[in-house]
């Protein structure tokens, strides 16, 4: 039987791993893509093929009495947050390598255990503010704010506020909403919110660029369905960990591609970061809490183990 557990996790891990990957193809697309097109109009097209391969899974799972009694008032204000944030994210990163760009997304969780304790009166120990402050030592460390690259940028600091305030929403008013309706909701809604901005910044895409931006948003889909899925079945400790192939895969990717060249910073940075985090989450775990997959390129759900 452990046998049989071991290689299920086996499975569930390569899964959460490919999911991320296929997190940082698509953001090596929209870092591709930004330097000839609007933010939300990539948002836009990724959102709408996104939404085709959710619908797809959904209807695969026979799944659509789960998002009946789904709350839109929830989803609504979750995705405005998220919607922000994945365009910012992409908007920057025509100024900022991927690996950058990641050590400020990787502080989420630290804002979410400040989030929580003021605004959902969670009590905090001294051991996860510790955690905490080491994480934002080390973001400073990986970031460098006063280097020239972030000059004219300083916004982009403000993106984890995005994710983290999606996250509280999801935790206060979403603790009831399935799966399914995330998934749905989620992208129904982004679409909703980029289509609002894409007519007045739209510009006219090649049908090779149109393909390569609706195939972005086939891999996010999928990226999506992979992470929950494996979230929901691996223990907290070792899905925690694949979250960070991100940092590696995009110093690789974003050389390879963009000729982006990490400094030491950066790697030293994020190992802080990194260490803060999974401290972080794996005390929420011990503590009851439920696990969340939360960046700014995919949705801040609340993982119900099966």
């Amino acid at each position: 039987m452990k046998s049989v557990t071991k290689r299920v996790y086996i499975v569930d891990f390569f899964l959460a791993l490919l999911g991320y990957i296929l997190f940082v193809c698509q953001d090596t697309i929209s870092k591709d893509l930004i330097t000839r097109y609007h933010a939300t109009q990539i948002v836009f097209f990724a959102s709408l093929s996104a939404l085709l391969t959710v619908v797809i899974y959904t209807q695969a799972k026979h799944s659509w009495h789960k998002i009946k009694n789904a709350s839109a008032t929830v989803h609504f204000f979750r995705t405005i947050t998220m919607f922000l944030a994945m365009s910012g994210f992409i908007y920057s990163t025509f100024y900022l390598p991927l690996t950058t760009l990641y050590a400020i997304i990787f502080t989420v969780p630290l804002l979410i255990t400040i989030g929580a304790a003021v605004f959902l009166n969670e009590k905090v120990s001294w051991r996860r503010y510790l955690a905490t402050i080491i994480g934002f030592v080390g973001a400073l460390v990986a970031i460098d704010p006063l280097s020239a690259d972030l000059n004219e940028i300083l916004w982009v600091l403000l993106l984890p506020f995005l994710p983290a305030a999606s996250y509280l929403i999801v935790r206060k008013y979403g603790q009831q909403e399935s799966l399914f309706s995330f998934l749905i909701y989620g992208k129904l809604f982004m679409l909703l919110f980029s289509s609002i901005f894409v007519f007045y910044f739209y510009k006219p895409m090649p049908i090779d660029d149109l393909l390569i931006n609706l195939g972005s948003g086939v891999l996010r889909g999928f990226a999506i369905i992979f992470v929950i899925n494996s979230a929901r079945h691996l223990p907290s400790s070792i899905f925690a960990s694949a979250q960070y192939i991100q940092i590696i895969a995009g110093g690789i990717i974003g050389y390879l591609v963009f000729r982006d060249i990490p400094s030491l910073n950066i790697y030293f940075g994020c190992a802080l970061i990194i260490g803060a985090g999974l401290y972080i989450i794996l005390r929420e775990a011990q503590l009851g809490v439920n696990i969340v997959t939360s960046t700014t390129r995919h949705p801040t759900i609340p993982i119900k183990k099966d």
